[in-house]
């Protein structure tokens, strides 16, 4: 496997992702940047972690930066201290929500995310190894103390009449003691739920956006009788939400009910949105006066053009959620604090998901690449929907009346995503038995991860 992704790096630890590369990765960083221009970094709490992050930032020096070193932070927080201390770039080490045995980098030089030509150019200036030879320094920095300022002044007001009592699930991830510590600040009552970091993961997958790793959750929410479950990825960027019920929110509803509440204070606004969300994503935001825009799907791609085009919010199939007000930026923590807002206005997170359209639409469906090429994927797709309007703006989308079929090639693992939504839960089935017999080399795991379906009936 080639650690080098569309716009970030990802792979194992040390067999793909190596402190030699991240040393070439530093010197390639610097030189491309003037002698002397600040770069922050920081990282997650892998094991792997601070061998990196000493690698990357020894490569920065030895090629003329100013390092800021801030630590081992959420990776929203180092968004926040790239803007908050004006930095040329930052480079974040981490995998996200890869497994404990990956490891990765996010970076950003300038203001906006790279796009897969910038990091291909940095993937050839690494190859070649043509690097500026300039001593550069480095100094420690905590950037946690005016973040936490920030949000505890944003959030000072949060619903005083009635806060609801929140599980807070951080999965021994970024947010595992900071989180705590804020709503604790913020006077919000909370149960904790693997709040003790610890870069293994050794209670659940740090992907939240997979049901599935969410089981202790919602077992928890039950048995508390809270109101809301929250759940980070790995790094923090990410959230998830359960409700009352101890019933799983879709990103699709999620992302419904922040684009409600948000264009209803600000009407005309610009929303971008993952191609990958469900047609209810794209017909809240009109209904609500909106103008959307339909974005390939990933986290750079989302950001950019929020910060391109100035939208007011944005949203990504993962549960990224991204907003005007931290400039294009996106933060777990930020958006869980905006959920219980919702809750605490609306009494209850069912009561809001059963206030939207009926929705009949798979998970997105992660597919072996090894066993069926994803050109054959096309090949068979196309001649199943002869006919129907195809899109290329992000892998292939086929649609019809009675509904949509989307695959792509995903850009940080070796799978194929296939995502299919019905115009009513019948279409959905008929969709479905329609892939099976198209695709029986993967019918068993399309049978696996669709289950008896995820229409929202609730």
């Amino acid at each position: 496997m080639n650690p080098w992704k569309a716009c970030d790096i990802r792979g194992p630890f040390p067999d793909e992702v190596s402190p030699e590369l991240f040393r070439l990765i530093g010197q390639g960083v610097a030189s491309g940047l003037p002698p002397g221009a600040k770069s922050l970094v920081a990282g997650d709490f892998r094991p792997s972690t601070p061998i990196l992050k000493s690698a990357l930032i020894e490569g920065l020096v030895m090629s003329g930066a100013r390092v800021l070193d801030a630590g081992q932070i959420p990776t929203p927080i180092a968004y926040f201290a790239h803007q908050y201390f004006e930095t040329d770039a930052v480079l974040i080490v981490t995998a996200s929500h890869n497994p404990p045995t990956h490891n990765g980098l996010k970076l950003m030089v300038g203001g906006l995310p790279p796009l897969p030509e910038d990091f291909a150019q940095l993937r050839h200036q690494v190859d070649k190894g043509a690097f500026r030879s300039s001593k550069g320094s480095t100094e420690r920095l905590d950037p946690v103390p005016a973040y936490r300022q920030g949000i505890i002044e944003r959030w000072k007001n949060l619903a005083p009449a009635g806060r609801p009592e929140v599980v807070l699930d951080a999965g021994n991830g970024a947010w595992s003691e900071l989180a705590p510590r804020i709503f604790a600040e913020l006077g919000l009552p909370f149960h904790r739920l693997y709040c003790d970091v610890d870069g293994t993961y050794p209670n659940r997958s740090p992907d939240c956006a997979r049901p599935e790793a969410l089981a202790a959750l919602q077992s928890e929410v039950t048995k508390t009788h809270s109101r809301l479950g929250i759940a980070w990825d790995g790094d923090g960027d990410r959230v998830a939400f359960v409700d009352e019920t101890g019933s799983f929110a879709t990103t699709d509803e999620v992302a419904a009910l922040l684009i409600r509440r948000l264009l209803a204070k600000q009407a005309g606004a610009r929303v971008v949105f993952d191609i990958k969300l469900s047609s209810l994503v794209h017909r809240m935001v009109l209904e609500y006066g909106g103008v959307p825009i339909i974005e390939r799907s990933g986290h750079t791609f989302i950001k950019r053009r929020m910060i391109e085009e100035e939208c007011l919010f944005g949203c990504e199939a993962s549960g990224h959620y991204f907003y005007q007000e931290l400039r294009g930026g996106d933060d777990g923590l930020y958006s869980a604090l905006l959920m219980i807002e919702l809750v605490a206005e609306a009494g209850s997170l069912r009561e809001l998901r059963s206030s939207l359209a009926p929705l009949f639409v798979t998970p997105d469906l992660r597919l072996p690449a090894s066993v069926l090429p994803y050109d054959e994927f096309v090949r068979r797709l196309r001649h199943l929907f002869r006919g129907a309007r195809e899109t290329t703006l992000d892998g292939y989308r086929f649609e019809t009346p009675e509904g949509s079929v989307l695959v792509r090639e995903s850009v940080t693992e070796p799978v194929i995503t296939m995502r299919l939504e019905g115009s009513s839960a019948a279409a959905l089935r008929s969709l479905l038995a329609a892939c099976h017999s198209t695709f029986p080399e993967v019918s068993s795991e399309i049978a696996r991860q669709t289950g008896k379906g995820h229409e929202k009936t609730d």
